[in-house]
């Protein structure tokens, strides 16, 4: 955009004194600023369009205007004025983000505070209208309001419109491809249909980048199967109304041999390893000949130690809680792995947005092997509100519940730091039960129950996870107690290294051409026995009001 005004700009002052010649520069101004610049027009000199360009470029490469517009007057009969008028930045506080009229899955997580300028509101906007198109609604688009909030501050409204939505009907392939259809089916990930009931499946979402991921898992799949000169290509995508069919042209070629089980297993050891020495740089290449034969090499990057961690965005949370939740410390090797641990810790304590990997900065200082680490947290709303009910007839499944609560202001430390404590108000509706002889002398249809609760958080263990409640009495605060830690304690066992461990691509050397091979994390051993235990342990916990 600022391309095209310049060469306007050129233009209209090179047609207005190509006939005259070159005057000289009376004057020059910049209206708008009291910023100090220094720029290549000058009074007295000969006035020059090429000048005027260079210091449009420079005004805009100093990211303070939102928009800078050049004039010329005449001064004299053989002068002439230039004039610069910019419009300085403007950058506002926001107090929250609405999405409107549908959030359509979008969260924001832009906390109350935030410094924002019209440039960067439109950015958050054109990624969230990305976010719909991934999600099938290719038509999405998603403009944005500044508008005045309370004093100074601004609420940012997003305006949704998402079209209509686009999934995925169907998935053919053509070709040579070696493979059944059902084993091609069950190797797509972003294209495969999700069944809810039987009967019943959820599409998935149109979009060019899930086309891409899924021909690149399927290039993937054939190499791992010993096809490697497999060619697989996306071919055409038809769309009909709501729905799109994608046809995936595949060439499987000769299968040499299919690649040992554990060949993946010993990579991720081997770059297990190497995380535990501080190494964040780790790669691996395999070569194949004509004739099929393959070698692996690996490569590891400089070692690391963990410098400094520092944290932003908790105002209420000291640096000290925060801490307690990591895995790993200063002047340790940074261990990529305990690094996530520490995330999925914090993620757990529940007072933070859910952090992800943009929500972490690793800063490294190569000659001298040190890393430091800052993380950017976001505090969740300190109040809250909550209605609950039982799952069928309230007479057998429990009362109808209602509560009104919010977290402590930041005072004190340790385990009497109160903004990781939660006051609440709740009033449990009970049922006559189906017996009356069942509900004694001291039933009550209304309870109300004021309570002093400490969430679970993993740096916090034993010390936190309970709640006071004088109206339920000790006994009911200690059967809510022990199956929570129970709960906290067990579930990172059952879960293993789920979400601990990234997949590892591999980059392929082949007569075919190059190409990226994935290595899926493996899953925990006696998985489905893990699962059934956390939901066993998860409706425990549910049951005893924890």
């Amino acid at each position: 955009m600022h391309l095209t005004k310049w060469r306007l700009v050129s233009i209209a002052l090179v047609g207005c004194f190509k006939l005259a010649g070159q005057p000289l520069v009376q004057s020059v101004t910049v209206v708008g600023t009291g910023l100090a610049v220094k720029l290549g027009t000058q009074v007295g000199r000969p006035f020059d369009t090429r000048a005027v360009e260079r210091d449009l470029r420079y005004l805009w490469s100093l990211d303070r205007f939102d928009d800078i517009r050049v004039e010329t007057v005449d001064a004299t009969d053989h002068g002439i004025a230039v004039i610069f008028r910019t419009t300085p930045r403007r950058v506002f506080t926001i107090r929250r983000v609405a999405i409107e009229p549908n959030t359509f899955g979008l969260t924001s997580t832009l906390p109350e505070g935030t410094c924002i300028d019209r440039r960067r509101a439109h950015q958050i906007a054109i990624d969230a209208q990305k976010q719909l198109q991934e999600r099938g609604f290719q038509d999405a688009r998603v403009t944005y309001e500044l508008a005045p909030a309370v004093g100074e501050t601004v609420d940012l409204k997003l305006q949704v419109n998402p079209g209509n939505a686009v999934r995925v009907g169907r998935v053919e392939f053509t070709g040579e491809s070696g493979l059944s259809n059902k084993e091609l089916q069950g190797a797509l990930q972003a294209l495969r249909p999700r069944r809810i009931l039987p009967g019943w499946r959820l599409l998935p979402s149109y979009s060019e980048s899930a086309v891409d991921a899924d021909v690149a898992r399927l290039r993937s799949y054939y190499f791992f199967k010993g096809y490697f000169d497999a060619d697989v290509q996306a071919a055409t995508v038809d769309t009909v109304g709501k729905n799109a069919a994608v046809t995936i042209d595949v060439h499987a070629g000769r299968q040499y041999q299919t690649l040992p089980r554990d060949f993946c297993r010993a990579l991720f050891a081997e770059r297990r390893a190497a995380q535990r020495e501080g190494i964040l740089d780790f790669s691996a290449t395999v070569n194949v000949d004509r004739e099929g034969q393959i070698t692996t090499s690996t490569e590891r990057g400089k070692p690391y130690q963990v410098g400094r961690i520092e944290f932003s965005g908790n105002h209420s949370y000291s640096d000290a809680f925060v801490r307690r939740n990591l895995v790993i410390d200063e002047t340790q090797p940074l261990d990529e792995r305990k690094l996530r641990q520490s995330v999925a810790r914090l993620n757990a304590a529940g007072v933070f947005e859910n952090l992800d990997e943009r929500s972490v900065a690793t800063v490294r200082h190569p000659e001298t092997g040190v890393a430091d680490i800052h993380i950017r947290l976001t505090e969740r709303k300190r109040g809250f509100w909550n209605i609950s009910g039982p799952v069928g007839p309230a007479s057998i499944a429990g009362p109808l519940q209602g509560s009104l609560g919010t977290h402590l202001p930041g005072w004190g430390r340790g385990i009497l730091e109160l903004s990781t404590y939660m006051a609440s108000v709740s009033v449990l509706a009970f049922a006559p039960p189906l017996l009356p002889i069942l509900a004694g002398k001291a039933s009550r249809l209304l309870l109300p129950v004021a309570s002093l609760r400490r969430p679970y958080a993993p740096g916090e263990g034993w010390r936190s996870g309970f709640a006071i409640a004088p109206q339920l009495g000790w006994r009911a605060l200690t059967a809510g107690y022990l199956p929570t830690q129970l709960e906290q304690r067990v579930l990172p066992i059952l879960n293993g290294d789920r979400g601990l461990e990234s997949e590892l691509a591999i980059t392929v050397h082949r007569p075919a051409g190059d190409m990226t091979a994935v290595c899926e994390p493996p899953g925990p051993k006696f998985g489905v026995l893990r699962r059934v235990t956390g939901i066993a342990l998860h409706n425990l916990v549910s049951v005893s009001g924890m």
